[in-house]
């Protein structure tokens, strides 16, 4: 239960203890074995560019299972950690085989802080560049084939380009990477996210399924349609702030038609099972219906200002260090977003609510996500 894990030890003990990953000094072995852990690190196939065994039994079920992208450093790599730390099973995604190799073995050796529970660890890594739409339905691919369940998906991983490139797909880079990517994965991983939530035991909150938008304080007002892609004016700040900008709007939207969804499957006589049948056309969505998909809680947030290496090469060292930004984990982990309705769907800094998806937002999020359907050639089953 998420709430048992929560409770031992406190989340700064856990972060406390895992600065010794990142400093080089902590409760580790030097031969990198987590001290008293048990099983065997996992190894990475990097042809098929898929693995999926862990320290722990991948297939025990009573596991909550986490999904975090861009998790071979800065802040994913770390909630990756405090994630495996609180007894969760972590996939771990990267765009380099030797990075996410590194991550596998840093993750599973966090686990050792808990070890007592022998649930955390990593049970998948996945080497997939979201420079290409390709790998990013690949990616869901890998996790709908190897996971059967999924409670949280960390929508993490992001770029910030010092000159503007165009991707083989057409698009801009950071517009794809931070923003096409994130909507691609989380419509292909929605209906999964669902069905976990429908098949859970309510009265443990284990239906407790959650997807994080990570947008930024740094955004600009509102979206310029007639520069999506950069293409009149790029300047790295620009490109990045625009692309949190519609990180947060697609959040907004998002939440949007999952609670539109819900509404209307009520008041539709063939029942919600039989509505999101015909609706969606999705057997999986259609199996988890109108409680499945109401369970699952989107929320967006700025990650703090942490001294990562896209903050370093924008901004410069301004920020805290990354083994202190609990936010993501906070915001993915805590019962009280959960239990609090204001955090629903809304854009969090400092853990607490900046905005939420009103009605002054509903005709450029709309607009937005016309936007991304069509350049991503996918629509959402809801």
């Amino acid at each position: 239960r998420a709430d048992e894990t929560l409770a031992m030890p406190s989340v700064a003990s856990i972060s406390t203890g895992l600065r010794g990953l990142v400093t080089g000094r902590g409760g580790l072995k030097e031969t990198g074995r987590p001290c008293g852990a048990k099983g065997r690190h996992l190894s990475i196939d990097v042809k098929s560019q898929v693995s999926w065994r862990s320290l722990a039994a991948a297939d025990d079920d009573t596991r909550r299972i986490a999904l975090v992208t861009g998790a071979t450093d800065g802040i994913g790599f770390h909630t990756a950690c405090m994630l495996s730390a609180a007894g969760y099973g972590v996939i771990v995604h990267g765009r380099s085989a030797s990075r996410v190799r590194n991550a596998v073995d840093r993750v599973n050796e966090s686990r050792s802080f808990l070890d007592k529970f022998g649930k955390g660890g990593v049970v998948g890594s996945y080497v997939r560049d979201f420079d290409s739409l390709d790998d990013v339905r690949a990616l869901a691919r890998d996790v709908l084939d190897n996971h059967p369940r999924l409670h949280l998906l960390d929508n993490n991983a992001g770029v910030f380009e010092p000159s503007r490139h165009v991707t083989n797909d057409g698009f801009e880079r950071t517009f794809q990477v931070n923003v096409l990517a994130p909507y691609l994965l989380t419509g292909m991983l929605l209906p999964r996210l669902a069905t976990t939530a429908s098949s859970d035991d309510e009265s443990k909150h284990d239906e407790d399924v959650r997807i994080l938008n990570v947008a930024s304080i740094s955004q600009l007002p509102h979206v310029n349609f007639d520069n999506i892609n950069a293409e009149q004016k790029f300047t790295s700040h620009d490109a990045y702030c625009h692309s949190k900008t519609m990180m947060k709007l697609f959040s907004f939207e998002l939440h949007e038609r999952i609670s539109r969804a819900v509404e209307l499957s009520s008041y539709d006589e063939l029942g919600d099972h039989d509505y999101f049948a015909m609706k969606s056309g999705c057997t999986e969505l259609a199996t988890a219906g109108a409680r499945g998909l109401g369970s699952v809680l989107t929320m967006s947030c700025d990650p703090g200002t942490v001294n990562t290496k896209m903050l370093l090469a924008g901004w410069g060292p301004c920020g805290i260090e990354t083994f202190d930004a609990n936010d993501q984990f906070e915001l993915l982990t805590n019962a009280k977003y959960r239990d609090d309705s204001s955090s629903h769907g809304a854009y969090h800094v400092n853990r607490t609510v900046r905005q939420t998806p009103g009605e002054d937002t509903k005709e450029e999020r709309e607009r937005l996500w016309r936007v991304l359907e069509e350049s991503t050639g996918f629509e959402y089953p809801i």
